[in-house]
């Protein structure tokens, strides 16, 4: 998946003014409505602050991918936050430092496609030390994009170095999704 075809230069930022997990979420979501990638931003915040609700979206390596799925998403798309001083964001064993926020936007109908496709892919490229260390020392969205951008990179030694970024990911998407048909079964039980 080319991850540049979900974002714009427009919707990547170097240290935002906003430190908070809530802020940030709510400042992002107008450069994603300005650009026509949402059509309600309310209802949009709403759908990425009840999955924060549902579970944390720190995955540790300095990242965080709040996400939402909306009937407001016109098409699926990403902002980029990148912080030089780290801000605090839930983990799954309390509040992590952070410096990379992926906000995702979903359309419904690429739940289970795009979604986990694009999930897949940033965290692959992401497990790269040299694709980290260019965003995390990006200055401008450009520099960003092209971080982005770039080939997956050749490992060159035979025991190549494991991430524990994707099976953790994965893993917390899976335990959100059964927590929440756990709730929703119990709700109907009674």
């Amino acid at each position: 998946m080319n991850l540049l075809a979900l974002t714009h230069p427009d919707l990547v930022f170097i240290n935002p003014p906003q430190r908070t997990p809530d802020a940030l979420i709510r400042w992002l979501a107008g450069p994603l409505a300005r650009r026509n990638v949402i059509n309600d931003r309310k209802a949009f915040i709403d759908s990425v602050l009840q999955r924060e609700s549902e579970g944390p979206t720190a995955l540790g390596e300095a990242l965080a991918v709040p996400h939402g799925k909306s009937e407001a998403v016109q098409q699926a798309a990403f902002c980029l936050a990148l912080f030089d001083e780290p801000i605090c964001w839930p983990g799954l064993e309390g509040d992590e430092e952070v410096r990379m926020v992926f906000l995702l936007a979903i359309p419904p109908a690429e739940a289970g496609s795009t979604h986990m496709q694009l999930l897949t892919t940033l965290t692959s490229k992401l497990t790269e030390d040299r694709v980290r260390e260019q965003l995390l020392a990006a200055r401008t969205r450009e520099e960003a994009m092209s971080a982005l951008g770039e080939e997956e990179c050749q490992k060159q030694d035979d025991a190549p170095e494991r991430s524990l970024l994707i099976p953790l990911l994965l893993g917390s998407i899976a335990a959100a999704a059964f927590l929440q048909a756990g709730l929703s079964w119990l709700c109907g039980v009674n």
